[in-house]
């Protein structure tokens, strides 16, 4: 059988394409290096790699070990980080793609526990809408999507619901609507600029689907853009009313406020997405549960 040592320093040599600077990188010396190349090489009867004057380049053989050996080497790594979550001791990297309304709130509240409970996992963030996330999902680029978007049709998925968010229209508190005495018509709400994503996105045509059920236009923004700090930042600077999701504005409540439209309010379920498999390694599992317990504490305090 191929010892574990002997995969890893062939990956090494196979990645860098070089026998010195796998040795530099291995802590090996070069000549002991290339004799357990040819160990392995003897071991299984053919030639791995073909020596040349600038390095070394795998041949047929060497691709398909190398291969094999990333697979192996993975769910060696996954083996080491479940038996390391038994002991209380999860490590590990973690990437999480996330949507603009869980950037402010949910997330970074999250990654505090995360660091807090388990300060071995390395985590890495991504923001992006739905069209971009989901892609990388699938690709498995990343470990788990959180945000606001339809659960996906795909049985090599799971979707749980974190938290349920709540779109509003919102201003700045000193804008001229914030002070309105009582309800505000959506006919109210035409006269003054608006700030909105583009047409194509679900928040802006919820919004235009209301307008239309009362028997009017919708707003034509002043601004589209596909930035939602960027829409904030404009809202606090400016008298711009724009439609978003709470959780997106829950750090910026002295400043930003929802106003009383007279509207059927839109309750958008904010939730994580992954593979089943994903779970296998101890660091996701990890992370899906502090996910699941900061919607829990945000739900408390929001009731």
């Amino acid at each position: 059988m191929i010892e574990s040592r002997r995969l890893r320093q062939f990956l090494a040599v196979y990645e860098l394409g070089s026998i010195g600077q796998a040795a530099d990188k291995l802590l090996l010396t070069q000549p002991a290096l290339s004799k357990s190349l040819r160990s392995l090489e003897d071991e299984l009867g053919v030639r791995l790699f073909d020596r040349t004057p600038v390095g070394v380049v795998p041949t047929v053989f060497g691709d398909t070990l190398a291969m094999h050996a990333k697979g192996i080497e993975a769910q060696l790594r996954q083996a080491e980080a479940a038996i390391g979550a038994l002991r209380g001791k999860a490590k590990g990297h973690v990437v999480v793609g996330i949507g603009p309304s869980v950037a402010p709130n949910l997330m970074p509240l999250a990654t505090l526990s995360l660091q807090r409970l388990h300060p071995g996992i390395e985590l890495s963030v991504v923001e992006g809408l739905v069209d971009d996330l989901l892609p990388q999902l699938r690709r498995g680029q990343i470990d788990v999507a959180v945000g606001a978007w339809p659960r996906i049709a795909d049985p090599d998925f799971s979707t749980e619901v974190i938290i349920v968010d709540t779109l509003e229209v919102f201003a700045r508190a000193d804008h001229p609507l914030a002070r309105h005495p009582g309800p505000i018509g959506m006919e109210a709400l035409l006269g003054h600029a608006w700030a909105l994503p583009p047409a194509t996105q679900k928040w802006r045509q919820h919004l235009d689907g209301l307008f239309v059920e009362q028997g009017l236009a919708p707003p034509a923004p002043a601004v589209t853009s596909t930035s939602a700090s960027y829409l904030k930042a404009l809202m606090l600077r400016g008298d711009f009313l724009s439609f978003l999701p709470g959780q997106l504005v829950s750090t910026e409540t002295d400043r930003l406020v929802p106003l009383p439209v007279d509207m059927v309010r839109a309750h958008p379920d904010i939730s994580m997405t992954f593979r089943e498999r994903a779970l296998l390694k101890a660091p996701v599992a990890e992370l899906v549960q502090v996910l699941r317990a900061a919607g829990q504490e945000l739900a408390a305090e929001a009731s």
